[in-house]
Formats: C-alpha cells, sequence, structure tokens
C-alpha cells in the first residue's frame, strides 16, 4: 500500500513535470508568434529527448490551436529548420525518413544508403525496417533491392538482412585468423576478387571482430586493408567496404559534408554523441565542438554545439 506522503510525493513530480511541459511549450509559442526567436528554439529542443520534445509538441497543440511541427516548418529555414524538423522523429524514424529520400525520385544517394545501413546495429536495423514500413507502406528490403544493383546491392541486402554477429566477450582467434586469410585469399592473392567472400565476412562479422581481422590481415598481405579495399574492388562497393572498417573518408563538398555532420548528430544526438565526441577528440586531438566552431555559424552553428552539449 502507498503511504499518503509518497502518493503526494509523486503527484508533486508529476504536476512540476507537467508545469514544465506546458513552460516549454508556451516559451515555443512566444517563440514563433512574438518574432521568431531562434535561440529559444533551439534552447528548448536541444536540452530535451525525443519523448520530451513531443510533449511539448502535444501541449503547444492544445495552447496554440495548431500543429507545433507546421508551425516550425514555416517560421524556420535553411540548415536549421532542417536540424530542428529532425529533432520531431525518432532516431528510427529519421534513419528511415533518410533512406527513403535516398532511393525515391531520379537518382540515388548511394553515400546515405552506405552510411546510414553500413553503420547502425542489428536492433537499430530492425526498427528501421519497421518504422519505414510504417512511414511508407513499403518493405525495405524492396525498395533497396530496386534501387541498387550487383555487388553493391548484395552487400547492402545482407546487412539489411542483419546478419552481422553480435559482439561477443569470447575472442575466437582461430576465427579470426581464418577470415583474415580468408579475405587475403580472395582478394590480394588471387587475380581478380572473389568479391562473395569479402561480403559475407564484412557483413556477417561483428565490429568488434572485424577490428581485430583487419590487424590480423597484416600478417597475410603486403597491404593493410583500407590498401586492399582500394586496389580490389571500386565505386559504391568500395566505400562500403571502408566505412565497415571505419576508414571511409568524407567527401570533399562542402554541401555534402553539413548533410553528413546534421545527419550523425541528429540521429545520434541521443543515442551515442557524447560516445563519438569524446573518440573524435582521442582522434583528432581536438574537439567535435571546437571543429564546429570552426567550421559552421550563426543559428545552425548553436543547434548542433546545444545538441553536443559542452566539452568535457
Amino acid at each position: 500500500m502507498w503511504s499518503k506522503f509518497a502518493l503526494l510525493a509523486i503527484i508533486v513530480k508529476i504536476q512540476a513535470i507537467l508545469f514544465r511541459i506546458h513552460f516549454y511549450a508556451f516559451s515555443v509559442v512566444c517563440a514563433l508568434t512574438l518574432g521568431v526567436d531562434e535561440q529559444t528554439i533551439i534552447d528548448v529542443l536541444t536540452q530535451r529527448t525525443y519523448s520530451q520534445r513531443r510533449d511539448v509538441a502535444f501541449a503547444y497543440e492544445r495552447r496554440a490551436k495548431k500543429d507545433m511541427i507546421s508551425a516550425l516548418k514555416g517560421a524556420l529555414s535553411g540548415s536549421l529548420e532542417t536540424v530542428i524538423l529532425g529533432l520531431m522523429k525518432s532516431t528510427a524514424q529519421y534513419d528511415a525518413s533518410e533512406i527513403r529520400g535516398s532511393i525515391k525520385g531520379l537518382g540515388t544517394d548511394e553515400e546515405t544508403l552506405i552510411e546510414l545501413l553500413c553503420s547502425r546495429s542489428n536492433d537499430e536495423l530492425l526498427e528501421i525496417k519497421k518504422v519505414y514500413k510504417e512511414l511508407f507502406k513499403k518493405d525495405l528490403e524492396k525498395d533497396v533491392a530496386g534501387d541498387t544493383s550487383g555487388n553493391f546491392a548484395k552487400l547492402l541486402l545482407a546487412l539489411v538482412q542483419t546478419k552481422r554477429a553480435e559482439p561477443s566477450s569470447i575472442v575466437d582467434y582461430e576465427k579470426i585468423d581464418e577470415d583474415a586469410r580468408a579475405l587475403y585469399d580472395a582478394g590480394v592473392k588471387i587475380k581478380g576478387t572473389d568479391v562473395a567472400t569479402w561480403i559475407s565476412i564484412m557483413s556477417e562479422r561483428s565490429v568488434p571482430h572485424l577490428q581485430k581481422v583487419f590487424q590480423r590481415y597484416k600478417s597475410y598481405s603486403p597491404y593493410d586493408m583500407q590498401e586492399s579495399i582500394q586496389k580490389e574492388v571500386k565505386g559504391d562497393l568500395q566505400k562500403s567496404f571502408l566505412l565497415s572498417a571505419d576508414l571511409c573518408s568524407s567527401p570533399q563538398s562542402k554541401g555534402a559534408k553539413e548533410k553528413i555532420v546534421t545527419r550523425i548528430i541528429v540521429s545520434r544526438c541521443e543515442v551515442d554523441l557524447k560516445k563519438i565526441c569524446s573518440e573524435y577528440k582521442a582522434n583528432f586531438g581536438q574537439s567535435l565542438q571546437n571543429t564546429i566552431i570552426e567550421h559552421t555559424k550563426g543559428d545552425y552553428q548553436k543547434v548542433l554545439l546545444g545538441l553536443c552539449g559542452p566539452e568535457v
């Protein structure tokens, strides 16, 4: 049985949560009606979780009698609008929408497909497939198969089918050696490339296992894994293998870089963005926040920094 004091404490906490939600909603109403106060919008939405942002949107609709997402679309523009509207989707909804945008219409945005399908875990891909079906009434596997071809399609489909093994605390050194030797025998050692073997290993082994395989690979091949990939395969398949090996460099155009930065920060802000910031600093000797300050400006810079949080 709950005591009266315990129930009272719970009620007070719920009331405090509801008060904050309505306060944030009122702040957004003011920010969108009394001119456009971008800073308030950034502060409210970047410092809340997706669930809290949805609560704010619901409270906004009750207060303003209109949809908050539509209001944000009408008030914002450019990169800030892209980020803020992305934040109003769940992680899976955002990824599914990005994938859909990369394959619908004329042409295919292979860079987006490669990044999202090669970098997501099995659980994330399963959720993306489910949400993709709900949002677009289409099957993700069929859409990927219909919009890509050849070995590139085979790799992406293997990833969508979530064949990748889950990480294990047990290190199988025999399997590591076997896979390293198989990659060498199927590539550098022979004339041509046994791409099927490469696809199988790259798409079915866990990331920690692959990292050890690539290290072991150096004992068989005169080239490291990155060099071997660049010698053996070309085009989108090469980019996919490089990303799987965590060696792929970003595109060079400013527009493409901005799109990728936005996608990574928005899609990972509630998953592992803190870890990304930490590893970025460890690898490049500079914080991600400082890099954002150097290469962006205005409200776009502010919203990215708001999501990354203070430098640790």
